[in-house]
């Protein structure tokens, strides 16, 4: 299985109206999502200059797909997916207006700040499986193959969009404003912004007519009450059969692990965007855009081009060289400001060719993520048999938010305890130790990655298969 379509393909699916409305709903809700956790990490540094309490807000958006993630797909699996849909995006209009208005009041307090986006972020988890559920009520089942895929690349494009392209660039140019006495600003008006569009997602979800819906209400009408607890019951045992199926199967196993890496170096960067910026680079918070922007384009021009260039490439030689350039730029950042510093000690962040070199190491970063990223989806797809493809993608993001809570929160004190420098340094240690690493297990366990589609499942998967066959009857 591909994890792109051709392009036709994609045309021919957004002629249908139902799944256009649930695509378009998708690509603005989870750009909305985020962006606003941008906007939040920035607010954080903005009011208190710590990168703890920017790695403690990334936890907070972080957490609940940890502790929510399973059950939420448990639950949605037996609730209308329509009703999910359009009520899930209602209430997050709802509570990030609230968001709004307590930041007006004090947006000093952090206590508020931090819970509105722990609730924001806990409906959210309810929105992501009932989507997925949607896709095969939509299009027919041979076009389910490329729906998935566009639902996959739009998931991965809109973490570019919102996080290191749009966020960025609407807190640099729009200005603070007052009304009577109160005074927005950029962050408040973006919070505004994704409060409307959320509403204008539960709005493209009213629209599709609930007949297409009523294969799923018809095959859950009798599922209620003591069936669900022993879904409950049965869930942990469900995950558990899922790990061994990854685990036996070498190949898929590393891509789970390149994805959650990929994920979670996201994450990082976002925690220290704001510091790089102004602690690194000596910069006004409003040339942000101007720094990231560009590794949203090389993220986004990156996952374009790959598809292409992926067969040629190789996923294993893909991947390395992703590692490899994103540890030269995570290394040369601190070097070149040292190297900036020497030249000229006083005016050397005024300088336009330093702002130029940053903006093109980071577009250069932004395609080391796709190189990563692109053919761990591919083999991650490949390498799941549709009747545990649930339990895998639930792992996996399992997996991702549980290593980056520590990750982010360990990165944020080295920060605040030894500076920016040495977090970057450490960092670059660690992505070329991931990359030898994974070189190693590949050469370990013999892992190759033919060009062709599978036609069967492989040994590995066979072998795991047998230990969760009962999860299938």
């Amino acid at each position: 299985m591909a994890v792109t379509a051709p392009h036709d393909g994609y045309l021919t699916l957004l002629r249908k109206r139902s799944f256009l409305y649930l695509w378009l709903s998708q690509l603005i809700s989870m750009t909305c999502f985020f962006a606003s956790n941008y906007a939040l990490l920035v607010l954080i540094e903005e009011l208190t200059g710590s990168t703890t309490l920017v790695g403690l807000a990334i936890i907070c958006f972080s957490l609940p797909a940890l502790i929510l993630g399973a059950p939420a797909g448990v639950f949605v699996d037996r609730m209308n997916k329509r009703r999910v849909l359009w009520t899930s995006n209602f209430l997050r209009a709802i509570a990030t207006f609230i968001f709004v208005i307590s930041l007006l009041i004090n947006r000093h307090q952090l206590v508020p700040v931090y819970l509105l986006t722990l609730l924001i972020s806990s409906i959210g988890q309810f929105f992501t499986p009932a989507e997925g559920a949607s896709i095969p009520l939509l299009v027919s089942e041979e076009e389910l193959v490329p729906a998935l895929s566009l639902f996959n690349i739009t998931f991965m494009l809109s973490q570019a969009l919102g996080f290191i392209l749009l966020a960025p660039i609407i807190l640099s140019l729009l200005p603070a404003f007052t009304i009577t006495s109160l005074v927005i600003n950029p962050v408040d008006s973006l919070y505004i912004i994704v409060a409307v569009l959320y509403g204008v997602c539960a709005g493209l979800i009213a629209m599709i007519p609930a007949k297409d819906f009523a294969r799923a209400d018809r095959s859950t009408q009798n599922r209620k009450g003591t069936q669900n607890l022993e879904i409950v019951s049965n869930m942990w045992t469900e995950m558990s059969q899922g790990w061994v199926f990854v685990r036996r199967n070498k190949r898929l196993f590393l891509a789970v692990v390149q994805l959650s890496f990929a994920g979670v170096l996201l994450l990082v960067i976002g925690e220290l965007a704001t510091p790089i910026v102004t602690k690194l680079l000596l910069l006004e918070p409003n040339k942000m855009a101007f720094v990231f922007a560009p590794a949203g384009i090389g993220l986004v021009g990156g996952s374009i081009v790959m598809p292409r260039i992926m067969p040629r490439l190789g996923k294993s030689r893909a991947v390395f060289i992703g590692t490899i350039a994103l540890t030269l730029v995570t290394l040369l950042l601190p070097l070149i400001t040292l190297a900036a510093k020497t030249l000229d000690p006083i005016s050397w962040n005024a300088n336009p060719f330093i702002l130029i070199i940053v903006a093109l190491l980071m577009a250069v970063a932004g395609v080391a993520l796709a190189l990563i990223n692109i053919p761990a989806q591919t083999a991650m797809q490949e390498q799941t048999p549709d009747w545990i493809k649930g339990r895998v993608f639930a792992l996996q993001l399992m997996l991702y938010n549980t290593f980056a809570i520590p990750i982010i929160l360990f990165i944020g004190g080295i920060a605040d305890l030894f500076g920016l420098d040495h977090v970057l340094y450490l960092m670059s240690i660690c992505e070329i130790a991931f990359g030898v690493w994974g070189l190693y297990y590949e050469r370990k366990h013999s892992i190759t990655y033919p060009n062709e589609p599978l036609d069967e499942i492989k040994e590995g998967e066979k072998v795991a298969e047998a230990d969760t066959l009962p999860s299938k009857l």
